[in-house]
């Protein structure tokens, strides 16, 4: 496999005839071996997810359907990192693609209608690969992922319940048909539908997703990533791009136009949503 300009791969399995690269050479110290017969120039930039999956992909003999968080990716979903295995669904009775590193081989059946073609290759559908999610994944990561499947293919959550009532006897149905309802596309990053499950946990009142504020003369103000219109209480996770100097800017213009307003906005961090009491306890007095 080897780089072009675009730093995509062009997969090949020994010698690149193409290339006029021999197997001595591609044993030098010129080119990376990613896996049997898969080769990139040495130095190239980090792999993604995505890369895995190409190089998966060139060394397997056999075409294979994407499952899990390897479907996600293929869907838009890319939150898997470079150090996820890359998943496939083996389906019964075709032999399963030998055993090697950073893959895993999952056996199920599938019907035609649950495939469908991705730029990667064949995937499976968006709501079975969100279903799927549910019964496989930890459950944050389950949650944040499926969201993000649901969002990038326009589809709502009664899609994935309605699914998951179809898998009777599945091991794990019953945690990932109590996790269907808590599903919101809307939710634009994995720290958003992972602070949205944290307020469940708790106890707290469902927040409105994605709220948008407007003044009195019905301008908009802002739209927060959680929200409580009644108690004008608002909720942001604030990422690293928040500290970017003209995000932060803007960030504190709104802000201050929320609170002319009577809102009061909580920003919460990864640190904080590593341990939440604090914060909690606060949003409880306010929204008592």
């Amino acid at each position: 496999m080897a780089d072009d300009e675009a730093g995509r791969f062009r997969p090949f399995a020994g010698p690149d005839p193409q290339a006029g690269l021999t197997r001595g050479q591609l044993r030098a110290s010129g080119y990376e071996h990613l896996a049997r017969g898969v080769y990139r120039a040495a130095g190239g930039p980090a792999l993604t997810h995505g890369d895995r999956i190409a190089v998966v992909r060139a060394a397997l003999v056999r075409p294979v359907v994407l499952g899990g968080l390897s479907a996600a990716w293929a869907l838009g979903a890319e939150l898997a990192t470079a150090d996820d295995p890359v998943v496939v669904v083996a389906v019964p009775p075709t032999p399963d693609p030998r055993p090697r590193e950073g893959l895993v081989v999952r056996r199920c059946a599938l019907r035609r209608e649950e495939v469908v073609r991705t730029a990667l290759g064949w995937a499976t559908t968006p709501v079975r690969t969100a279903a799927d999610l549910l019964l496989l994944e930890p459950r944050v990561r389950a949650v944040a992922t499926a969201d993000a499947v649901l969002r990038a293919g326009g589809l709502p959550p009664s899609a994935v319940a309605a699914a998951l009532a179809g898998r009777r006897g599945a091991r794990g149905v019953a945690g990932a048909r109590g996790l269907a309802p808590l599903l919101d596309p809307r939710a634009e990053s994995p720290r958003e539908s992972e602070l949205r499950l944290l307020l469940h946990d708790a106890g707290l009142p469902a927040p409105e997703v994605q709220l948008e504020v407007r003044d009195g003369d019905g301008d908009f103000v802002a739209r927060l990533d959680l929200g409580w219109t009644a108690p004008r209480v608002g909720l942001e996770y604030d990422g690293a791009t928040h500290r970017e100097r003209a995000r932060h800017s803007r960030d504190l213009a709104r802000h201050n136009r929320l609170r002319a307003l009577g809102w009061v906005v909580l920003q919460v961090d990864a640190a904080a949503l590593a341990r939440p009491a604090a914060l909690l306890a606060q949003l409880r007095g306010l929204l008592a």
